[in-house]
């Protein structure tokens, strides 16, 4: 049972030594809001197969680093079928497919997302096409507009367009809940 132990605890260490050279071999520059937040709040999970570490939600997202099967990750969120993996030793976060992983035994079921609801901005802001200042402003919102909110990324609150056209992202800081 120790020599399992060990084992574990090298291949967490090997994994997030290959997180860490892989992000500093990446050449293109990242914003502060990327690195992960030591006191966010996550929940264990469990990969049940190999799995791809992405750079963002979704296929077309960079593959940064590889987590084997039986592997324990902190989860910090979900946004759109993938999961927000961060490290506790201030790595950058990635995404998993959660398809690949099932909450650590004794943990809650559900990643629950706090943030969604109604909002009113508190501010002028522009709603941008991922969450982040590298993506393309698609809106301009006025002090005053009412908002609905349907999930958060780190700093930013994903939002619905009541017109039809695909969610976008806005600063949390531009945003309050409504009561």
């Amino acid at each position: 049972m120790t020599l399992l132990f060990r084992q574990l605890g090298l291949a967490l260490t090997l994994f997030f030594i290959l997180f860490a050279l892989q992000a500093c071999e990446k050449k293109e520059a990242r914003e502060p809001d990327t690195v992960a937040d030591s006191s966010e709040q996550t929940q264990p999970y469990t990969t049940v197969k190999d799995v791809k570490v992405r750079s963002g939600p979704g296929t077309r997202h960079k593959i940064i680093a590889e987590i084997k099967s039986g592997m324990k990750v902190n989860v910090a969120g979900r946004e759109d079928g993938w999961l927000r993996v961060v490290s506790k030793q201030g790595n950058p976060p990635g995404y998993i497919d959660e398809r690949f992983a099932k909450p650590a035994s004794g943990s809650s079921a559900q990643l629950t997302t706090p943030a969604e609801g109604s909002y009113i901005t508190i501010a002028d802001a522009y709603v941008r096409e991922g969450a982040g200042l590298r993506y393309k402003a698609v809106a301009k919102v006025e002090k005053g507009t009412k908002l609905d909110v349907v999930g958060e990324q780190g700093d930013w609150l994903k939002v619905q367009s009541r017109r039809g056209n695909p969610p976008g992202y806005i600063e949390k800081r531009y945003a309050e809940r409504r009561n």
